[in-house]
């Protein structure tokens, strides 16, 4: 009788808390990104690990973690977590999916109205630092086995924003007629 009274009293309290990730954790669709940097997220600039409206500047992102931010959440979530990760140890894919949620970030204006612009241009900074700080790097398919070159989607990305791509880079067309990025 006892032990039926403990645990009836147990489920009743139990009932009167919400779970922990509600009351600590924070929404990673309702951001709204605030320029703090204008160079923020574009190697080799760290400041995204200060930026107090990053929710991942004290914990860091997990390997499989980025792809599930990158997959569900918003861009600006995106944003964050990518740019912690190129500040953390920077590489090509990094910095190309930090210019990719920028960007989506201005298209679909998740900035203040008066920071949108700035937007654009550190996306178009993103995409122009793949070019020129990591010509080599690539990304994978979602099967992980057959990687492709991020220069090409990084020359796109700059032009389709409006910026004019720099370091002599340009667009050719492969045998197969394919666009490929290249630097002669």
């Amino acid at each position: 009788m006892r032990t039926a009274l403990l645990v009836a009293a147990v489920a009743s309290l139990s009932g009167c808390y919400e779970d922990p990730t509600i009351i600590y954790g924070r929404s990673l669709e309702d951001m709204t990104f605030v320029v703090t940097d204008p160079l923020m997220g574009v190697y080799p600039n760290t400041s995204v690990l200060d930026d107090p409206y990053n929710p991942f500047r004290l914990s860091g992102v997990g390997t499989e973690t980025k792809w599930d931010i990158q997959a569900s959440a918003s861009p600006v979530a995106g944003f964050y977590s990518w740019a912690t990760i190129l500040a953390q140890g920077p590489y090509g894919e990094a910095q190309y999916y930090v210019g990719v949620q920028l960007a989506a970030i201005y298209q679909r204006g998740l900035a203040d109205q008066a920071s949108l612009p700035q937007t654009r241009e550190m996306a178009v900074k993103a995409f122009q630092s793949v070019l020129d700080n990591f010509p080599d790097a690539v990304t994978y398919d979602a099967s992980g086995t057959i990687a492709y070159d991020l220069v090409t989607p990084a020359y796109k990305g700059v032009v389709e924003l409006g910026g004019t791509v720099t370091g002599g880079w340009v667009m050719v067309k492969t045998s197969s007629g394919a666009d490929r990025a290249v630097k002669p």
